[in-house]
């Protein structure tokens, strides 16, 4: 795994901290990442990884417990990895033991014998951030070392708030503790290298760029499909539903790398600045607009899944038809659409051109099919460009074939997952990667949120394993368009 020519891994000495650590993410990606790191040697030469929860546990016991969730698990390796791991009950919501906690840290600080750089990692509920850093900085945990050289750093899962309203309400919380330099809100997607090298297929290509406008593209897919459902989230799930659970988050953060401007510098604060161009152009839907271009759906069974109400309007399945109102944009539709229990797992942009006519070729197909670029994040990380070809033969006749670039064939190189690329991030302090303020988001979900609140459409029901509610498919043909091949059409190896 390659590092940033300024990463300075080894020489940072850093109690990484995981409140919740009995919980799924840290059990199935935290604590898995954390161990390829070390595997890999890219973890801090002195370095202690504090599990913090509620459950009664010795520190051999929880080690133990990890063992399941480690894939090709390595003795030698796990044996390195799991003499860092020590565990200690806590609870930060309710405030208890956190002034014992912070004695337990300072002692782990002394045995290192230096300064450290202190992470607190919460992998707990959205629903009791606000206790927990209020928690954290009536301790001064919030301060990092003894000597306060060090200010802690804090990351935060999505998602950040429910409504404008509420996230201002955290991030003032937030913000009375911790500083911007210490916040790191985290978005697994943006991880992922296919994401990243969406700046260097725009940047460093020059065939795309001139193109990358309204003059030639007619429509924008962004798509996040699950196959599993609610599995054991549903009481989260259920408050939540799918439009705050991914489409304010992992949907807009990919609509703005893709249609952003070119930042003046690779680093944090100019690709933030971009960004939030896009999410303030983004124009704001009227209470008749979200009826005509939004879809919420709900899978049958969801109603019989445990922890969920019984007569729950929750939705399973969000479509969201945006525009971006700037220079660049105007006029192209972004069709987002987010949903579980569908046909299969995959994330993917689709960038679709418009189609001249080509009249050279009308009569050589049966129907014209417009080029598009296929960004293909999960589950196989590539980028296709279908193109139109003569079919070999006497006559001649138009078919559609595809270019690709995949990860998998094209580097001899092992791909990091993408929490292990953010939590490298995290303890180098680099940001670029992580969400900056997330109140600007909130401004375009909430009126959405608000017609579809008052049971506006229809909630649609659609079977498990399809692409969702039929009026999803109306919503774009009505449009005169398409779905194009969301699943799998790239690097099937």
């Amino acid at each position: 795994m390659p590092l940033k020519n300024d990463y300075n891994i080894k020489d940072n000495p850093t109690i990484f901290v995981i409140f919740g650590a009995t919980g799924d993410l840290s059990r199935k990606k935290i604590f898995p990442s954390l161990y390829e790191l070390s595997k890999n040697s890219l973890l801090p030469d002195k370095i202690k990884i504090i599990a913090a929860a509620r459950s009664d546990f010795t520190n051999e016991g929880f080690r133990k417990s990890l063992e399941e969730n480690i894939p090709k698990l390595q003795s030698d390796a796990w044996k390195k990895f799991s003499q860092y791991i020590e565990y200690f009950k806590c609870d930060i919501e309710k405030n208890i033991d956190l002034d014992k906690f912070s004695t337990f840290l300072n002692s782990a600080e002394k045995e290192i014998g230096t300064c450290t750089q202190r992470i607190y990692y919460l992998s707990i509920s959205p629903y009791i951030y606000a206790e927990a850093f209020e928690n954290l900085g009536q301790t001064n945990l919030n301060k990092g070392c003894q000597s306060h050289t060090k200010p802690a750093r804090i990351v935060i899962e999505k998602p950040f708030g429910y409504s404008l309203k509420s996230a201002q309400l955290l991030n003032e919380k937030l913000e009375h503790y911790f500083s911007q330099e210490q916040i790191y809100r985290i978005d697994h997607v943006l991880g992922k290298e296919t994401v990243q090298n969406i700046f260097a297929f725009r940047f460093g290509n020059e065939i795309f760029e001139p193109i990358w406008n309204k003059d030639y593209i007619d429509n924008v897919q962004i798509t996040y499909a699950e196959y599993v459902g609610v599995e054991k989230r549903g009481d989260y799930y259920d408050k939540s539903g799918a439009l705050r659970d991914i489409t304010q988050n992992h949907l807009l953060q990919l609509l703005t790398l893709v249609t952003m401007e070119e930042p003046t510098h690779f680093e944090q604060m100019a690709i933030r600045d971009k960004k939030l161009e896009i999410l303030r152009a983004i124009r704001k839907m009227t209470p008749a607009e979200v009826l005509r271009n939004t879809v919420r759906g709900q899978y049958e069974g969801y109603k019989k899944e445990e922890k969920i109400a019984p007569n729950s309007q929750t939705e399973t399945y969000a479509l969201t038809k945006l525009f971006i109102d700037n220079k660049r944009w105007q006029g192209v539709p972004f069709y987002l659409r987010t949903g579980k229990r569908l046909t299969g797992k995959v994330t993917s942009i689709i960038i679709s051109f418009k189609d001249s006519g080509h009249e050279l070729f009308q009569n050589y197909w049966d129907k014209p099919l417009p080029n598009h670029i296929t960004i293909q994040i999960e589950p196989n990380e590539g980028i296709g460009i279908r193109l139109v070809a003569k079919k070999p033969g006497l006559t001649t006749q138009l078919e559609p074939v595809d270019m690709e670039f995949c990860y998998k064939t094209s580097f001899n190189q092992p791909r990091p997952d993408a929490y292990e690329r953010l939590l490298m991030d995290i303890i180098v302090g680099d940001q670029t990667l992580f969400i900056g303020q997330v109140g600007q988001s909130w401004k375009i979900i909430d009126p959405i949120r608000e017609v579809w609140d008052s049971n506006k459409p229809n909630l649609a029901i659609y079977k498990p394993g399809t692409w969702g509610p039929q009026e999803a498919e109306d919503l774009i043909k009505e449009d005169g368009r398409e779905w194009l091949a969301p699943l799998l059409t790239i690097c099937k190896i």
